[in-house]
């Protein structure tokens, strides 16, 4: 079991399996007879989809504004502790100032170095905060959250090459209820 300290904007998941999202979660739905919500089809595509390459950082960047990008992480989080068995923790820099970029991306370094295994950094949009550029080419890995009828394709390119188009892994399109669309 890792032991190491956690920060404000660090949720660490340790110890124990996550239970399965309730029935009400707006990212992963249970589907019928199956044993865990985490091992339906789905989940296993998109967990595959984002082993491209290897990575222990991965920002979870909007496409727009009000993309539902924590809990995009929260599910990325929980689908990587069940399928690498380690632990796995989401960093919520959606309000991360442009002074404290630096500090909290080496506070971030000794984390993982104490064995936080893999981190999800949820940001916001481009138009909404500027450290996202900085953040995002920082990390091993990003994936785009689009929101259907919110994200337009030219703000999403301009965060794709801001960013650059070899930092993505994919993009992750949410209907307008919030919802990963199949």
């Amino acid at each position: 079991m890792a032991n190491y300290t956690s920060t404000p904007w660090i949720t660490p998941t340790v110890s124990t399996p996550p239970p399965p999202p309730q029935s009400d979660s707006s990212l992963i739905k249970h589907e019928g007879a199956r044993p865990n919500a985490l091992d339906d089809l789905n989940s296993q595509l998109l967990w595959l989809a984002t082993q491209r390459r290897p990575w222990r950082t991965l920002a979870v960047v909007g496409g727009s504004e009000g993309v539902p990008t924590m809990e995009v992480a929260n599910m990325l989080s929980r689908l990587a502790w069940w399928y690498r068995g380690q632990p796995s923790s989401v960093a919520d820099f959606r309000d991360l100032s442009l002074r404290l970029v630096e500090y909290q991306l080496g506070d971030l370094a000794l984390q993982l170095e104490r064995g936080a295994g893999s981190v999800m950094i949820a940001l916001r949009s481009m138009t909404e905060n500027p450290t996202v550029v900085p953040v995002a080419r920082a990390v091993d890995a990003v994936i785009l959250c689009v929101q259907l009828g919110a994200t337009d394709i030219k703000s999403s390119r301009k965060t794709v090459d801001a960013i650059g188009r070899d930092r993505f892994l994919g993009t992750i399109v949410i209907d307008k209820d919030g919802k990963p669309k199949k």
